[in-house]
């Protein structure tokens, strides 16, 4: 199997060196004719690459092994803001949030080997999903399980939603581009098997429809780590205990 350049039609192998050159085809491409070449593996639906060398493992996306649940992935979305930025932002107006429910229970949060472990959070939400048929106080649980991934699990209340016994874990992957751009990467796993991929991803396309605009009008677009750089509530302890992680963890890119 050989990957083919779709400009110049340039022919390499799996390790990177160039096999042939249309242009030139009696010629044979000396050891230096070659790409650049990574470790790659494809997982969730997505192909990762392992830019620089190292043991780092991928995310655990632990809903991935559960077979009765169904998995979509929706994006990419573009965003003009940092990874992290994105990570710490949920915000859905009207949808997954509402002006005339805004008190934020108490709830547990905690350091992991991997990030952090919010837990025991509720809200209530208007539409918590597709499937919403009436607004529900909705239980979740929210996971950093790699510096730009994180895990949404939620529960709505009995018979706010047309599927009985309705659960959703959705995994947030923010691909960095810049410091202050990336890619995201929405991958649902759920107890849906009937309503075709397009109703699914698009009431996620309308989700992140909103939260896109607020992620970029967030100064500066690099998430900053300093202490008393942005003021933070006992609400927010989620997001100050994700910024103690990624300062522990000497995390440099899309942060100041």
């Amino acid at each position: 199997m050989q990957l083919e350049c779709a400009y110049h039609g340039w022919q390499f192998d799996g390790a990177g060196q160039c096999r042939g050159i249309p242009a030139l085809p009696d010629f044979t491409p000396p050891a230096g004719h070659r790409a650049c070449t990574h470790e790659a593996r494809e997982a969730y639906g997505l192909v990762w690459v392992r830019l620089a060398p190292g043991e780092q493992a991928l995310p655990v996306f632990a809903a991935e092994a559960d077979e009765r649940l169904r998995k979509v992935n929706c994006g990419p979305y573009l965003v003009n803001s940092s990874a992290p930025r994105v990570v710490e932002n949920f915000v859905h107006e009207g949808w997954l949030g509402s002006r005339d429910a805004t008190s934020v229970p108490a709830y547990e949060v905690q350091m992991t080997p991997t990030g952090v472990l919010a837990t025991g959070c509720k809200a209530v939400q208007p539409r918590s999903s597709v499937h919403a048929t009436a607004s529900a106080m909705v239980e979740y649980s929210y996971e950093v399980i790699g510096p730009y991934t994180a895990v949404l699990t939620k529960v709505p209340e009995a018979g706010s939603a047309a599927i009985a016994d309705l659960r959703e874990s959705i995994a947030l992957f923010a691909c960095p581009v810049t410091p202050e751009s990336c890619e995201v990467w929405i991958r649902m796993a759920m107890n849906d098997f009937d309503s075709p991929d397009h109703k699914l991803t698009d009431f996620q396309d309308t989700i992140f429809a909103q939260d896109k605009p607020v992620l970029e009008s967030q100064r500066p677009k690099r998430l900053p780590l300093a202490a008393g750089a942005e003021l933070h509530c006992a609400a927010d302890k989620t997001a100050v205990m994700y910024r103690r992680h990624l300062l522990e963890a000497g995390i440099t890119f899309g942060v100041c």
